[in-house]
C-alpha cells in the first residue's frame, strides 16, 4: 500500500467487510444489473476503496463539534455568527426532518451530534461607525449572514455521526457515476427521437432534401452507435474509475477565514472587538457551497419539548 493509499485510509479498508458492502451499495445505486455483467465485484473494488477512504478522510476534516444552544449563541462567537437569533438555533434543532427522525428513533436521547450545513452570503449595506469620538454615518459595510440551516446525519456519538457523514460523502460520489450514465441514456433517447423524426421526413422527400436527410441520418446513426456502445454494462467500470479514483475533483472542502464583529460585519484584521473565525465550505457535485460544521447539542429533549409547546400553541391560535 503506497503513501497515497495510507493517507486516504485504504490500508484499513481494502479487503474489509466495509469495502464489500460499499461495492454492493455503489453498484445498486448505479445499476443493479452490473452484478450479472461479469467482473463483479473485483472490477469495482479499487475505485470504491479509493472513494470510501477519501469520504472518511473528508468527514474527519469537518470542524467541530461546535456546541450549539441558546446559551452558546451568547457566549460563542462562532455560534453567534452562524445564527441570526436564539430562535433560529431552536428552529434548526427542531424543524429539521433529520432531527425529527432522530428524536422518533431515539426518544430518550439527551444529546446529539450532526452535520450542520448553511449557505453563507454577504450583503453590502450602509451603517454607522465610531471613528475615535466621532460617529460616522452611511459607512459602506459588508454583512456576513447564513441561511438555509440544515442538519444531516445525526448520531448519538461524534464517531457515529462522522461515520454517517462519510457514508453521505461516499453516496454523493457514487451519484456522480450515476449521473454520467444517466446523461448517456438521455443522449441516446434524444438521438433515437432525432433518428425517428428524420426517417419520417424521408418518406416522400424531394431528391435534393432526401440527400441532405440521408447524410444527417448517417451522422445520427454513427453517434447513436457510439453512445449505445458506451452503455454496454461492461463499460460501466470506466465510469466508476473516472469519478471514484479522483474523488477530490467532485467533493471537497475549502477554508475561508474572516474577521467579524458581534453584528456579523466584516472588519479589518486588527479591528478591536472583533473575532477571527475560520469557516469550512463543502463543495459538492453541483459546485454550490455549503458552510459545514459538526454540531453538538446536549439539550435535545428540552428543545423538542419547547417545539411541541409552540406547535400546540399555533394550532390553538389557528395559525
Amino acid at each position: 500500500m503506497g503513501l497515497l493509499g495510507k493517507l486516504l485510509g485504504l490500508d484499513r479498508i481494502v479487503d474489509s467487510p466495509e469495502l464489500s458492502a460499499a461495492v454492493e451499495r455503489a453498484v445498486e445505486l448505479v445499476e443493479p444489473r452490473l452484478k450479472q455483467a461479469g467482473g463483479y465485484p473485483e472490477r469495482y473494488r479499487e475505485a470504491v476503496a479509493r472513494a470510501l477512504g477519501y469520504a472518511h478522510k473528508l468527514a474527519g476534516q469537518v470542524p467541530g463539534p461546535v456546541h450549539v444552544s441558546r446559551e452558546t449563541y451568547v457566549s460563542d462567537p462562532l455560534v453567534h455568527a452562524l445564527f441570526a437569533s436564539p430562535d433560529e438555533v431552536h428552529q434548526a434543532l427542531c424543524v429539521s426532518q433529520s432531527m425529527r427522525d432522530f428524536r422518533r428513533d431515539h426518544p430518550d436521547a439527551g444529546e446529539v451530534y450532526a452535520l450542520l450545513c448553511m449557505r453563507r452570503g454577504t450583503k453590502a449595506m450602509l451603517g454607522i461607525e465610531m471613528d475615535g469620538e466621532i460617529l460616522r454615518r452611511d459607512v459602506p459595510q459588508q454583512a456576513v449572514f447564513f441561511t438555509d440551516h440544515t442538519l444531516a446525519d445525526p448520531g448519538l456519538t461524534e464517531a457515529e455521526a462522522r461515520e454517517r457523514i462519510a457514508q453521505g460523502f461516499f453516496d454523493s460520489l457514487v451519484a456522480h457515476v450515476r449521473l454520467r450514465v444517466e446523461a448517456r441514456k438521455q443522449k441516446k433517447a434524444e438521438l433515437e427521437q432525432e433518428r425517428d423524426e428524420v426517417l419520417a421526413r424521408l418518406h416522400g422527400a424531394e431528391p435534393g432534401l432526401r440527400r441532405e436527410l440521408e447524410t444527417r441520418l448517417q451522422h445520427i446513426l454513427h453517434r447513436l452507435g457510439q453512445v449505445t456502445e458506451l452503455l454496454d454494462l461492461r463499460r460501466y467500470g470506466d465510469d466508476f474509475e473516472a469519478v471514484l479514483m479522483v474523488p477530490e475533483r467532485h467533493v471537497y472542502t475549502e477554508r475561508a477565514e474572516m474577521v467579524l464583529d458581534g453584528m456579523g460585519l466584516l472588519q479589518e484584521p486588527d479591528a478591536s472587538g472583533s473575532t477571527r473565525i475560520e469557516f469550512c465550505d463543502l463543495v459538492g457535485r453541483d459546485r454550490r457551497r455549503w458552510t459545514v460544521a459538526m454540531m453538538y447539542c446536549d439539550r435535545v429533549r428540552d428543545e423538542a419539548t419547547m417545539g411541541d409547546r409552540l406547535m400546540l400553541a399555533q394550532r390553538w391560535l389557528g395559525l
